[in-house]
């Protein structure tokens, strides 16, 4: 992803194989199955899924992502 899902921030970073960070807001979040889940990180460095009332927040990915080929 290029920038945040949440603040629009472009100073983000890949932990994991679909897995994301915002160096800005400290969330961290997963994509894939045309959808992206937001997890908010707790001051012990332990995650929680972000919920919005009684519901997980869940966003539907408008495009597909474009990868870069090598070479």
């Amino acid at each position: 992803m290029n920038c945040c899902p949440i603040c629009g921030a472009r100073e983000v970073g890949r932990i994991g194989r679909e897995r994301y960070y915002c160096r800005e807001c400290c969330h961290e979040w997963t994509k894939g199955g045309g959808e992206v889940k937001i997890y908010e990180v707790l001051s012990d460095g332990s995650v929680e899924p972000l919920k919005m009332g009684h519901e997980l927040f869940v966003s539907a990915v408008s495009q597909p992502i474009a990868r870069r080929r090598a070479g």
